[in-house]
């Protein structure tokens, strides 16, 4: 599903109190986190505004996990100061009960906050994100052992954020998880949506022109497009550039960029797309074209296909200018100049070229 059809699956989910553990998973760098954000701005229920968020990178222990979460209730207290009034009474209780014991108790050591990890995190909703990027020592098994756990026995509510494709021990998550999640939602966000969502966090004068390339190669990671982006504004810098210019230079940054980041799935490496178009290139084609094509030469047909979508049929020194910034990250603004005045000269021949 889409972002936007997954937002409202998801809003409806968590409506339903029967969901005791909902999962979300997609492909990194897709929007799950932001996402979450919009659910908990949109709900109207407000224990999912006022819910708790552990990241689980690094995390090697569920005690580590339990005092991430508990450590998240203060901020939340004053902006929800319902949800946690119970809880916080909870605590005094519980560390008067322990100062009868002993004095020492008296001080809301690590061993406090793990007993009380009950009473803080009762009837919470509570979302756990990056289980794939977790330490080792954490076990997935140990991770739905305290879901299964604190939704039975303290009525807790789970949103876990995973990418699944990433997660060690696949088989592991698949037998537990059918034991403890109620509903798995799988984000597909679209290229559109990514983009939008990239351009809210990093704005461009180009943003037009980017969108188009970015949508025809198919980028759907946030943080790439964002890249991409950041790339585009730095080679270009404020320069107002017609149409025909626009079409020249930023279907080239776009696609060099997203190959250096890895943004496309099974896409061309720099040799291929610097050779587009060239004699070398044109004999490999006709050769492909006389026999039956391999695995390989089907892939070169495929990119073929994109970079004629994105209107790149021949590269020249911009293009390798491009590479070179983008391998060195090191950018020579007086080597673009004359290349851009140069297309800004030959406008005519590139307006031909385009049509």
């Amino acid at each position: 599903m889409s972002l936007k059809e997954t937002k409202g699956q998801l809003l409806e989910l968590l409506g339903d109190a029967e969901n005791k553990v909902i999962a979300l998973s997609g492909k990194w760098g897709t929007g799950k986190t932001h996402l979450w954000g919009e659910v908990m701005k949109e709900s109207k229920d407000e224990t999912v505004n006022g819910a708790l968020y552990v990241s689980l990178f690094g995390l090697s222990g569920i005690d580590q996990v339990k005092r991430k979460l508990i450590e998240s209730v203060a901020p939340g207290a004053e902006a929800h100061p319902k949800i946690w009034e119970a809880a916080k009474q909870a605590v005094n209780s519980g560390l008067k009960v322990l100062e009868g014991f002993h004095k020492g108790f008296g001080a809301l050591s690590d061993l406090n906050l793990l007993l009380l990890a009950p009473a803080m995190l009762q009837e919470k909703v509570i979302v756990i994100d990056d289980i794939e990027r977790k330490h080792e020592r954490l076990g997935v098994d140990e991770i739905l052992g305290f879901i299964d756990e604190y939704t039975q026995r303290h009525k807790a509510r789970f949103v876990l954020v995973l990418n699944s494709d990433q997660l060690a021990k696949r088989e592991v998550w698949d037998t537990l998880s059918e034991k403890v999640v109620d509903q798995e939602l799988k984000l597909l966000t679209t290229p559109d949506e990514a983009f939008a969502i990239a351009l809210g966090l990093r704005p461009t004068n180009y943003a037009e022109s980017i969108k188009r390339a970015s949508v025809a190669c198919g980028l759907t990671n946030i943080r790439i497009i964002g890249k991409v982006i950041k790339a585009t504004n730095r080679i270009l810098g404020d320069r107002e550039l017609e149409e025909a210019l626009l079409v020249r230079v930023v279907p080239s940054i776009v696609l060099f960029a997203a190959i250096h980041y890895k943004g496309l799935e099974d896409g061309p490496d720099f040799q291929f797309a610097l050779s587009i178009g060239s004699a070398s290139d044109w004999g490999d084609f006709l050769k492909e074209e006389s026999k039956e094509p391999t695995e390989d030469e089907k892939r070169r047909a495929k990119w073929r296909l994109l970079m004629n979508e994105l209107g790149i049929n021949g590269c020249d020194e911009f293009e390798a200018l491009v590479v070179e910034f983008l391998e060195s990250g090191l950018f020579d603004a007086s080597k673009l100049a004359p290349i851009i005045d140069r297309y800004v000269a030959e406008k005519q021949t590139v307006e031909a070229r385009e049509k």
